[in-house]
């Protein structure tokens, strides 16, 4: 596992967190990648890769009521 904590206005979205955590890493967003949160799955749908059912651009990281110290999971390189 790798870790990182950055920190991010919490009017944010999920595309911009996805594009955050490239910038961060210094990866190149050239792989399939899904958060999970909150026992559901969310990212930028790619053809040939997994469906999701919101907006990323639409689902701010303020939507969720985050508690102090919670976490989510994200994958990235996902086959």
């Amino acid at each position: 596992m790798i870790w990182r904590r950055i920190k991010t206005k919490s009017d944010s979205t999920i595309a911009d967190l996805h594009y955050i955590i490239q910038i961060v890493m210094g990866w190149t967003d050239s792989h399939l990648h899904r958060f999970f949160i909150h026992g559901k799955h969310y990212g930028i749908a790619q053809i040939g890769g997994i469906g999701f059912s919101d907006d990323p651009r639409k689902v701010k990281l303020s939507d969720f009521g985050w508690r102090m110290r919670e976490r989510f999971l994200y994958e990235y390189d996902q086959a």
